[in-house]
């Protein structure tokens, strides 16, 4: 029987990187809910909604529910005074004009400090054990396992399979120093591969090739930084919350429109693969075209702000430069501006070098994700290297050396 499709066997059964379902009981009565391995807590949150009017602010960023859940299920309990004395109160209809029952809700968040305080503790108590857990993942090996795109690579070692499958097939989940449960991370992009399941829109195709062709083409071989369901694998996300910088702004998606016919579609060839510009809508065909342009326009050598960096640096760089141009934000000195068109007058007239960008800026793991998903510089960064020096000597430009000529010149007469 030959197929086309890769074959997968089976993988080692592992231990589980969250806990069983466990039962929560009610911070205010002794009612009790089943919450999940994902501690999915939502019944509870109704509950305590609908019978005591009791509000939890920004629940999903707490670390360990239940260590929370049960903090203030024995504060409450200990707690010999009023709701009022720890929560703050909010009021409905409350207008002149208003109409219905005044009701008061209770909201605890972390505005309060004990709270506070509280939140941040099991934030670090998460963190701790995940980087425990990185740890140990890195001292040990991995079960032989093969490269979800070919049949050639069989690896024991989780970062070198990364890399393969980054280096030989342009796909990456970031760098294997900022990932965490990567076992279960393969097995769920693998689950996804066998069922012919796109990694990135998650759609279902007919066949292998048809998929491959549809990632290929649309650029999704990567997963969306915006599925929530691959938060746990990357231990930025297990810092505390209130100390991380602002959201990102959403990634645009060429994937909009409805497709009609979704197994065929992505055969159409396309033909308006150019190059936009860093910083103005004009676009180019080719690399060349577009460096010229940027170079001669807006005072930007492409050439120059990525020598010495290597194709993922390139990446995350152009990203960057994408991000900030999105947000009207300088990349250099990070001024804002009211318009696009100011900042490229800025970009023109100031005496900042536009090649020297701060790598503090940019060499950060969320840049590996593109701002435009059809952004077609990135992959013509992967086909030409333009940080290469045009001076180097490679080996075979080496003269060989005439041993028997350099001795004679250096025993014959002056």
């Amino acid at each position: 029987m030959s197929s086309v499709e890769p074959l997968f066997l089976p993988a080692a059964k592992k231990h589980e990187t969250t806990e069983q379902p466990r039962d929560i009981p009610c911070v205010l009565c002794n009612t009790s809910f089943l919450a999940g391995k994902t501690h999915d807590c939502q019944n509870l949150l109704k509950h305590l909604l609908v019978e005591h009017k009791f509000v939890i602010g920004n629940f999903a960023d707490v670390a360990y529910p239940a260590k929370y859940l049960e903090y203030w299920r024995k504060r409450f309990q200990g707690h010999e005074g009023s709701l009022t004395d720890i929560c703050a109160v909010i009021s409905t209809n409350t207008g002149e004009f208003d109409q219905g029952e005044k009701e008061h809700y209770y909201l605890l968040s972390q505005t309060l400090p004990e709270d506070a305080a509280l939140r941040k503790k099991l934030s670090m108590e998460k963190l701790e054990a995940v980087l425990r857990d990185q740890e140990q993942e890195r001292s040990s090996s991995l079960a032989e396992r093969m490269c979800l795109f070919c049949r050639k690579v069989r690896e024991r070692n989780r970062a070198a399979l990364l890399n393969h499958m980054a280096s030989d097939h342009n796909f990456s989940v970031g760098r294997p120093q900022n990932l965490v449960y990567v076992d279960e991370l393969l097995d769920v992009l693998e689950a996804k591969l066998k069922t012919l399941q796109c990694l990135y829109c998650e759609r279902t195709f007919k066949d292998w090739q048809t998929l491959k062709e549809h990632m290929r083409k649309k650029q999704h071989k990567h997963i969306n930084p915006h599925n929530k369901a691959y938060d746990k694998y990357y231990v930025v996300n297990y810092v505390d919350p209130s100390s991380r910088s602002g959201s990102e702004p959403p990634v645009e998606s060429p994937d909009s429109e409805d497709d009609a016919d979704p197994d065929w579609r992505d055969w159409e060839e396309e033909t308006d693969a150019t190059i936009v510009c860093l910083f103005c809508p004009d676009s180019r065909p080719g690399l060349d075209g577009i460096v010229d342009h940027m170079q001669e326009r807006h005072g930007f050598d492409l050439s120059s702000a990525t020598k010495g960096l290597d194709f993922y640096q390139r990446i995350k760089l152009v990203n960057f430069i994408r991000k900030q141009v999105h947000l009207r934000v300088c990349f250099v000195c990070a001024a804002k501006f009211e318009s696009q068109q100011e900042l490229v007058v800025h970009l023109g007239n100031t005496e900042h070098d536009n090649d020297r960008v701060d790598p503090l800026c940019w060499d950060q793991p969320q840049y590996y994700f593109p701002t435009y998903e059809n952004d077609q510089l990135l992959w013509a960064l992967e086909d030409v290297n333009v940080a290469a020096d045009e001076n180097c000597v490679l080996p075979e430009d080496v003269v060989p050396v005439d041993h028997q000529s350099v001795l004679g010149a250096l025993t014959g007469p002056e």
